[in-house]
């Protein structure tokens, strides 16, 4: 890199050099032959330049592809380092509240449809009782057993086995159904 900085400083100086003694009192052949010395290192000059402008911007990309990779494999060892952790001490995957209060509000509504039996009997349509299915199995990972019981099917309390009959139900029906 410093050669061709050096070499284009010394074509340049050169080049200057040459038409200032094209430029003085000296005999016409000294002047052309300093024109011509001129136009040979401007071309040069020209072309040299060429050369450190290309070899700066490959370098410039090469330091950018460097630092992208650099951000990849630090996200990649953070996000590798992340799971070790679920797996070592068994967390459990947690939703945005966006998704949770989603996922919520469709089991309330799922639930409190008129049309819904809560004594035993599982809603009549297919595709509510897949929606109901995946959407308790979705709380049941983020929040556990407790809180379907007492928040979404509200048999909490002295109903408390009442609940967990309806939420083995729930998941039996799905599992014979295989909508996992």
């Amino acid at each position: 890199m410093a050669d061709r900085w050096l070499k284009t400083n010394c074509l340049l100086a050169s080049a200057a050099a040459f038409w200032l003694v094209a430029l003085s009192p000296v005999p016409k052949v000294a002047k052309s032959i300093g024109y011509g010395l001129a136009l040979v290192a401007s071309v040069q000059l020209v072309q040299e330049s060429r050369r450190l402008m290309i070899q700066d911007a490959r370098r410039a990309a090469l330091r950018a592809m460097e630092q992208e990779l650099e951000h990849v494999e630090i996200a990649l060892h953070t996000q590798q380092q992340e799971q070790e952790l679920y797996e070592l001490y068994g967390a459990a995957p947690t939703y945005p509240p966006e998704v949770e209060q989603e996922l919520k509000t469709s089991l309330e509504h799922l639930y409190k449809e008129p049309s819904a039996d809560h004594a035993g009997v599982l809603p009549t349509s297919t595709s509510d009782n897949k929606a109901f299915y995946l959407a308790v199995k979705s709380l049941l990972e983020v929040k556990g057993e407790t809180y379907v019981i007492e928040e979404v099917l509200k048999l909490g309390g002295r109903r408390w086995d009442e609940g967990k009959l309806r939420l083995q139900q729930i998941l039996q029906h799905g599992r014979q159904s295989e909508w996992d």
